[in-house]
Order: C-alpha cells, then structure tokens, then sequence
C-alpha cells in the first residue's frame, strides 16, 4: 500500500493527558464508572454547545452545572474545567517530530475556546502540526462526517489518503464511513505501536 499523505490525530486521549474524566468521577454522587461518564459527556447539550462553539465560557458553565446538578459556584467550575486539560504525554512531541518531514500531520479535535487557547498558546501547536482543526472553530463535532469531510477538503486530500486515530470508538468508527482508515489508541503507548504496525514509525 502506499504511505499515506496526511496523518491526522484527536488531541485530548492521544496526544494530550486530559483530567476530565478523573475529575468528573471525584465530584459526581455514586462515582460513576468512566465509560458512563464518557457517555454522558458526549450526550451532553452543553458540551456540544460549547464545543461548536454557541456558547460563551460563562453561558457554557451555567448550562453544564445544571445538566449536571453540580453544586459550583460557575466562576469556580471554570477555572477547575481550564485544569482539565492537561500537557502533551510523555514522548507525543518527540513523537510527531519524527513523523513531520514524511507526512502532513494535522490534528481534529472536538474542543472548545478555553481549553484550544491554552493548548496554542502554553504548547505551541502550531509547531507541532501542519493543520490544525478545532470543533468550536468548524461548528461541528466529531463524529459528525461532515467534519471529517471538512478536514479531507482543506488538506486537499481523499479520504483514502488520510489516516486518523482517536481514544473513542465512534469517531473512529465514523471516519472510517468517509473513506479513512481510522485506529482507536488510548494514549501515546498506543499510539506509538499503532505507527509501528503502520510502518510509518520505526521503533
């Protein structure tokens, strides 16, 4: 097979340590496995509001305490919701150096204003990928197909051209619909084998 021209990666699960999960199980009645919380993240109206990008910061927090009857006062939920974001994992930047002289990397991810403004400015994104794709700046959210589309159009490439990787089986699942091939990885581990196997990354 060909290599592929492009390489694109979700950001938070993959590329970047994300606390929302953990953070959310410590503060919800019950602690609630991870994958209910994940579950409930994704059918979240105020997530995905906020994530395509209809709702200010502060509109965002109301909603979510509600939907989510936390017992925080909003201007406190945000700034712990900032935290949530955490660095890149451990090898991810060593990671993408290597695969940038072979390939186009772009990253697609679904976010939101507050966590893409510390992710560009505290970790240079821009100088880890060629394109970079966010869903509160697309208006739409994976695993909508019409954001893979998008994506495949500005990149100039056929969906067959592309590989993408994400933490979550849907959006796999769903870039794989338009043509991509597609590989969940949890983490830089994952991902790292996942390259190997591809022949795109050497040991």
């Amino acid at each position: 097979m060909p290599p592929p021209k492009a390489l694109v990666f979700d950001l938070g699960g993959v590329i970047f340590d994300s606390q929302a999960l953990p953070a959310l199980t410590s503060r919800l009645e019950g602690a609630p496995a991870p994958e209910e919380i994940r579950a409930r993240w994704d059918a979240s109206t105020a997530v995905a509001d906020f994530q395509t990008g209809r709702l200010s910061p502060e509109a965002f927090a109301t909603a979510f305490l509600a939907e989510w009857a936390l017992p925080i006062p909003p201007e406190s939920f945000l700034a712990l919701f900032r935290a949530w974001q955490g660095p890149p994992f451990e090898g991810a930047v060593e990671t993408l150096a290597a695969l940038r002289p072979r390939f186009t990397l772009a990253c697609l991810s679904n976010t939101n204003a507050l966590h893409w403004s510390d992710m560009i400015s505290l970790y240079d994104l821009p100088a880890l990928f060629d394109r970079l794709y966010a869903s509160h700046l697309l208006g739409g959210v994976k695993p909508d197909p019409a954001v893979y589309r998008k994506v495949a159009e500005d990149l100039g490439c056929d969906p067959t051209d592309m590989v993408f990787f994400d933490d979550s089986l849907t959006n796999v699942q769903a870039a794989r619909d338009t043509g991509m091939a597609a590989h969940q990885v949890r983490g830089i581990a994952e991902l790292r084998t996942t390259l190997v196997d591809l022949n795109v990354l050497e040991r």
